[in-house]
């Protein structure tokens, strides 16, 4: 397979893998909560970015492109398993939480994560795309128009009254 794409397209998906899988997967795991089917989506999806790059099909925003292939891939998910739905968010054995240091460093801002992850989990669908892509992944609302295949203003829209219900969930409306 050496040699049928250009060494600069290597380079790109190199870079943007590095950057932006470990935010795809967790994008997969948030709306998924099966890790090993979160990974088959992550890697279907870098698979079909290369497929994009070895075409040499320009990609104006790399990060919506992962994200709203994603996104399609875990809706496909769903449609052949009806039956699935969201449990707890980032779930691991005790076992694996303990097998890193960086996790022992950091268990309250893990717990407030996780925290925050299952109440946008707990969101109606129409908000919670719009306020994960948004609060854990940072992404700003053009790109997330993109992501979602709505408007600007119908994301801003969707990311504050998300945002309003998301403080009622927590309690923090007071």
């Amino acid at each position: 397979m050496k040699g049928l794409f250009s060494r600069t397209s290597e380079d790109d998906f190199k870079k943007v893998y590095d950057s932006l899988s470990d935010a795809v997967f967790r994008f997969c795991l948030s709306r998924i909560s099966d890790r090993e089917q979160a990974l088959d989506i992550t890697q279907e999806t870098f698979l079909r970015f290369w497929n994009e790059l070895s075409k040499n099909k320009p990609i104006k925003n790399r990060q919506a492109f992962l994200f709203t292939v994603a996104r399609n891939l875990i809706i496909d998910s769903y449609r052949k398993k009806k039956s699935l739905s969201l449990e707890s968010v980032l779930t691991h054995d005790a076992e694996d939480k303990h097998e890193s240091l960086a996790f022992d460093a950091h268990i309250e801002a893990y717990a407030e994560a996780e925290n925050l992850v299952r109440h946008i989990n707990a969101l109606d669908d129409i908000y919670r795309d719009a306020v994960y892509l948004r609060c854990v992944e940072e992404m700003k609302p053009k790109d997330i128009a993109v992501v979602i295949g709505q408007s600007v203003n119908v994301v801003s829209v969707r990311i504050s009254r998300g945002l309003s219900l998301l403080r009622k969930l927590m309690h923090y409306d007071k």
